[in-house]
């Protein structure tokens, strides 16, 4: 194409995830995409940060010293689409309508919606055929399903209204999408190993102990929580044996104690760290070595968040003093798990 004069206007039509289209008769088919577009890396409205690539051919190859960009809802006017900010708006270095993007200088009115590319020494592009000006740092307009324009001038001169060269006129449309959803149901994982567990024969002069695990998992986004419940200590009839506390203590042969924990203990050598996904022990619950039990419930494990299956080990220990009646001594614990939705 040569140089044109004011009045000659090179017109197609695009949108914004299309090339460009031809003013067409309604009966005409189109074969191949038209070398003319407007694209933009997403026609979402109100989106920002959106890179709006112009497409150009025919472009004429005489020296150029301004590229005048402007975004309007109307043609021929400084009227932006409503919304739009191009306040952020950078030339990116992989345009190629003129040779060498990084010595333009850039200036965005946001009021107009013009962008203007100069360059006083000016340049000439390199090929008439798939020019391309790539603008980044854009906020989308906030009304979808209308049509807008990028109005494209070329001219000899810094002042970007004398010496016009070429001129374009491409169409785009913003979208406020389709919404695709579907929901993920809270879901709860809880088993324990055993309903039972043994302590076998209690004894003044030793620690009886015994262990089952319990394992727990939630796809909810705020995780869960493993308390007990237990209606008394171990008892034989009107006797009990008194428990370690809520704060809990130590293991001590020839004391009355009855508590439990969740971690891998040296005195006695018994239980394990809890194994696998996010969980951990509660307070009072999680220190080796100290056996905790509390008449009142209390909280023994959780999650603070989404969590694959964690395995903990409740491991409970006994002893008795030589004073401690006869009996079968024996206590209900009801474990409850709750997800934090």
């Amino acid at each position: 194409m040569r140089r044109v004069s004011p009045g000659r206007i090179l017109t197609s039509l695009s949108s914004a995830v299309l090339t460009a289209g031809l003013l067409l008769p309604a009966s005409t088919a189109l074969a191949t995409p038209p070398s003319n577009s407007e694209r933009l890396s997403t026609p979402q409205i109100n989106s920002s940060s959106i890179t709006y690539t112009t497409t150009l051919s025919s472009v004429t190859l005489s020296g150029i010293k301004c590229i005048n960009l402007r975004l309007t809802d109307t043609i021929g006017s400084n009227s932006k689409p409503t919304g739009m900010d191009i306040t952020s708006a950078s030339l990116d270095g992989s345009s190629n309508y003129i040779p060498t993007p990084g010595s333009w200088s850039l200036s965005a009115n946001n009021s107009t919606g013009n962008v203007s590319l100069t360059d006083a020494g000016g340049e000439t592009p390199a090929s008439s055929t798939a020019r391309t000006i790539v603008l980044t740092g854009i906020t989308n307009g906030s009304v979808a399903d209308t049509t807008y324009y990028a109005e494209i001038g070329t001219y000899d001169n810094t002042d970007c209204s004398t010496s016009p060269v070429d001129m374009f006129r491409l169409a785009f449309v913003f979208t406020d999408g389709v919404l695709v959803a579907g929901d993920v149901t809270p879901s709860l994982g809880f088993s324990l190993s055993s309903t039972s567990c043994s302590l076998g024969t209690l004894s003044s002069v030793s620690t009886s102990s015994c262990s089952h695990t319990i394992d727990a998992s939630t796809n909810a986004s705020s995780g869960y929580t493993i308390s007990y419940l237990a209606a008394a200590d171990l008892t034989s009839g009107s006797n009990s044996i008194s428990d370690s506390g809520s704060s809990g203590a130590t293991s001590a042969t020839g004391t009355e104690q009855f508590g439990l924990n969740l971690k891998n203990n040296a005195t006695p050598d018994v239980g394990a760290e809890p194994s696998g996904g996010s969980g951990a022990a509660s307070a009072h619950y999680d220190t080796a070595d100290t056996f905790s039990f509390n008449t009142s419930g209390a909280e023994i494990a959780n999650s603070t968040g989404f969590s694959t299956s964690t395995t903990y080990t409740a491991t409970y220990v006994a002893n008795i003093s030589t004073g401690t009646k006869a009996g079968t001594y024996a206590t209900t614990i009801i474990y409850n798990v709750t997800a934090n939705y």
